[in-house]
């Protein structure tokens, strides 16, 4: 996001930072809602490799922002979109390796941050 502002892509930016807001107060309602505890929480084979709080893993909102942010990246700087798309693969990946996300809450995160990277593309 702030290489982009750098270049001069400002307005980018700026979807992007309104992106990951709404996102959060998405995932946060979403979260409320299904209540779903953490993979470590719940399974006991799976260690926690990170200090986190036990509640709301669905969906995953870091995963949910790196792919907005990527995708809002792809019409102002190509490359600059394709290391944030690889960033929230590992992001994800990382995520469910370090027990605090199940694959479907990547999944979600996923799709949650398509939908509203292509509502705030248009608005």
């Amino acid at each position: 996001m702030g290489v982009l502002a750098l270049r001069g892509h400002r307005r980018t930016a700026l979807r992007m930072l309104y992106a990951v807001c709404i996102i959060y107060l998405t995932s946060e309602a979403i979260g409320l809602v299904l209540a779903r505890q953490r993979p470590f929480a719940q399974v006991s084979d799976v260690q926690e490799l990170l200090s986190h709080h036990p509640a709301r893993s669905f969906p995953s909102r870091h995963v949910a922002s790196a792919v907005a942010m990527a995708l809002l990246a792809r019409d102002s700087d190509r490359r600059v979109a394709r290391a944030m798309a690889s960033v929230a693969a590992l992001l994800g990946v990382s995520r469910i390796a370090a027990g605090l996300h199940y694959p479907s809450d990547v999944v979600a995160g996923a799709a949650l941050g398509f939908t509203i990277s292509r509502y705030v593309r248009k608005a």
